[in-house]
């Protein structure tokens, strides 16, 4: 359960994205995937990770996961996930026709700032303390393989990399 005051932070939070603003510092606490579903096109994948996000929600016991903003023509989400103390972690995840076949996605889970959502006024803090590195332990990594294994189509990483 998110409190009242990370529901309200979030966005304010989310669309900042002070962890994000120096570029090296942020692949301690980023991480960037291509897939490839080969089975799929990519509306039935926008369709299958709208699923895997609600199974994702239940099975993970560390995160939880809402979907901010979903655009089924563009084939684009943006996913909230909070940790158990309210860090704010943001996946985007963009579904294209795949080269040859299939679809292929470009997803990116990162976290947003070195405060979590609950602390009054993080945003601006977070942006005062952008500069300081933090590591996240891979989490954004097992978050982007969590919805992936979530999904019931396949869904094979062709490409990854630390932002």
């Amino acid at each position: 359960m998110v409190c009242f005051l990370s529901a309200l932070q979030a966005p304010i939070q989310a669309f900042l994205r002070p962890a994000m603003w120096i570029p090296g510092l942020n692949k301690l606490h980023s991480h960037r995937e291509r897939w490839q579903c080969p089975d799929a096109t990519p509306d039935v994948c926008i369709n299958e990770l709208v699923m895997a996000v609600s199974k994702a929600d239940v099975t993970d016991k560390i995160n939880t996961y809402r979907i901010k903003a979903i655009d089924t023509e563009r084939c684009t989400c943006q996913i909230y996930s909070f940790t158990r103390a309210e860090w704010l972690d943001v996946v985007e995840i963009e579904f294209m026709p795949g080269r040859e076949q299939g679809t292929e996605a470009e997803a990116l889970s990162f976290s947003s700032g070195i405060l979590p959502t609950w602390v009054p006024l993080c945003f601006l803090f977070n942006c005062i303390f952008f500069f300081f590195p933090f590591y996240d332990n891979q989490l954004n990594k097992k978050r982007l393989e969590h919805i992936r294994d979530c999904m019931s189509v396949t869904c094979n990483v062709i490409a990854e990399k630390d932002d």
